[in-house]
């Protein structure tokens, strides 16, 4: 009751009307809990309690996380059960080339074996080289935004951990100019503490810097709610509702995405 309270302050600071605001922060309050999880494929990384598996299966879940839920959810299934106990031994073992055959063949939607295989080679090398993922990647950004090089443009956490797979991995974002939904959504995973749902293991990274996931359903809901007017599901229109949101949860904007992407799938709404 005490978040509740304090976000309600702060969306009286907002440049939201506050009847909208309210309606936010009820419906974030109302779908962040653990029943979100039973339809979602958060729920995986959730079965493990090696901090190192857990981050392993959330990528794959979040990488195939795009169409409808069921087969989201079945396809995620097939590749852990083929896992094993130990998702992170059958990466490293790479024994994925053998439940991923080098053929064109469609495993999900358009993602191909050998698709499937490129991205499973990415996470074989960062699963080699990291004591866990989320080491590997705090080193990664910690150089990425010192660099000279980017000092021009400002620099997203998904576009590093993009650039660690090949550029021929296409369930990977390449272009700076994708909002890159799922990527964001496993960010939102694994920083955001403190919920039933987001298990916050990377400490080093600041929700406050997490970006809005593009998905159909918030998107939809947030130009239905005047919070966007944009049917570009690109990084600007991402930048542009993460800084709308955060006038309502200024220390956690992604917060939001459980009040418009809950409301987007809850048909009794």
């Amino acid at each position: 009751m005490h978040g509740r309270t304090d976000e309600l302050n702060s969306s009286s600071k907002s440049n939201l009307p506050a009847e909208l605001a309210e309606k936010l922060i009820g419906l974030a309050c109302k779908y962040e809990s653990a029943d979100f999880l039973k339809k979602d494929p958060s729920q995986f990384m959730h079965r493990y309690k090696d901090l190192r598996e857990s981050e392993a299966v959330a990528f794959i879940a979040a990488n195939l996380a795009f169409g409808r839920r069921e087969q989201i959810l079945s396809h995620v299934e097939q590749i852990l059960q083929a896992a094993g106990s130990s998702p992170c031994d059958w990466i490293l073992s790479q024994k994925y080339k053998d439940f991923f055959p080098e053929n064109q063949v469609s495993f999900y939607r358009m993602y191909t074996n050998t698709d499937m295989r490129l991205f499973f080679d990415g996470l074989c090398s960062i699963l080699k080289e990291g004591e866990t993922i989320g080491s590997y990647f705090k080193e990664k950004w910690a150089k990425a935004i010192e660099s000279p090089f980017n000092e021009k443009q400002k620099l997203y956490l998904h576009q590093v951990i993009a650039s660690a797979f090949p550029e021929n991995c296409s369930l990977l974002p390449h272009s700076k100019d994708s909002a890159a939904k799922k990527v964001n959504m496993l960010l939102r995973w694994l920083v955001r503490d403190n919920s039933p749902v987001d298990l916050g293991f990377w400490t080093w990274f600041s929700k406050k810097d997490l970006l809005m996931p593009l998905d159909t359903h918030v998107m939809q809901q947030a130009n239905e709610l005047g919070l966007i007017n944009s049917k570009s599901a690109n990084l600007k229109t991402a930048v542009e509702l993460t800084k709308k949101v955060a006038g309502i949860f200024p220390d956690d904007p992604v917060k939001a995405d459980f009040a418009l992407f809950g409301l987007g799938v809850d048909t009794s709404a």
